[in-house]
């Protein structure tokens, strides 16, 4: 319903200014929304199965970890299902970039990396609570510093200290650059240049040679001339150029992988961290 809500607002985006920032938004909200959902839809894991998970792992039926490790088997299962949906649906509405098979399948990968980080996320506060009650007056805390420390709102290089550090630990930060670098890579045809755009663009965009362009008002604004054409400018208006975002590579592709990664540590860092808590609570629980 979400994604569905997303789409229409921000439907078939045009390859103008607006354009570029309604990418930004619309893929900012599909990313936190994954993010969101997840992490509230594990919350009551295991303070709902607590005391059948004590008895039986007191009688030895099974480890605690196998328990943790059985649900996370099943989670990212559901967590890399739910994002299919999200690209099946949220990626035609939006009109985002199709131009090669794997622009595609990167929004997915990126999409689905966050859905499971946010779910790990929900699985640390579902594992350290004993009930839900708890752990949904605590995810709210852990959504917040997500949102404001991933650099839409503010540039990452003017945050203070100490966020500026902690900017490295949310992991909407790199799905949103990922998923930015990976909407704006395009190839740019040699007939883009700003003498060639200035004879046509009081015919409208659709006479454009180059991916964006400006339709009248926003070359008048911009004193007329046009500051966004190719996907670089588009990056570069949203300050996601190479030299002001980190990881980031030679190349776009070198980029995507780079946020990629980092997301990969940061899943396999929380899924750790869950078993972990889990693993104290239980010594606690059956201790006392």
């Amino acid at each position: 319903m979400s994604t569905l809500l997303i789409g229409w607002i921000f439907v078939r985006s045009e390859n103008n200014m607006q354009g570029v920032s309604n990418r930004l938004f619309g893929g900012f909200l599909l990313t936190f929304g994954q993010f969101l959902f997840a992490l509230l839809g594990v919350v009551n894991t295991f303070p709902a199965e607590r005391a059948v998970f004590l008895r039986e792992a007191q009688d030895r039926w099974y480890h605690p970890s196998a328990f943790y490790l059985s649900k996370v088997f099943v989670d990212v299962i559901v967590q890399s299902f739910f994002p299919l949906l999200v690209v099946a649906i949220g990626y035609p509405m939006l009109g985002l970039n199709t131009s090669k098979a794997e622009r595609v399948v990167f929004f997915y990968i990126f999409i689905a990396l966050l859905s499971n980080v946010g779910s790990a996320t929900g699985f640390v506060v579902s594992a350290a609570v004993s009930s839900v009650s708890t752990g949904l007056s605590i995810a709210p805390g852990l959504m917040m510093p997500q949102m404001l420390l991933c650099g839409l709102f503010i540039k990452i290089d003017n945050l203070p200290q100490p966020f500026r550090v902690f900017s490295y630990t949310a992991v909407v930060r790199y799905a949103l650059q990922g998923l930015m670098v990976n909407e704006f890579t395009c190839e740019t045809s040699p007939q883009c240049t700003p003498a060639s755009y200035s004879t046509v663009h009081g015919a409208g965009c659709s006479a454009s040679p180059c991916e964006f362009c400006c339709d009248t008002h926003e070359v008048a604004v911009s004193g007329g001339i046009c500051p966004v054409l190719t996907c670089d400018d588009a990056l570069n208006s949203l300050g996601l150029d190479s030299e002001s975002m980190w990881p980031s590579g030679e190349t776009n592709s070198d980029t995507i992988m780079y946020n990629m990664l980092a997301m990969i540590v940061l899943l396999i860092f929380t899924r750790l961290l869950g078993m972990v808590v889990l693993l104290v609570s239980y010594r606690r629980a059956a201790s006392g």
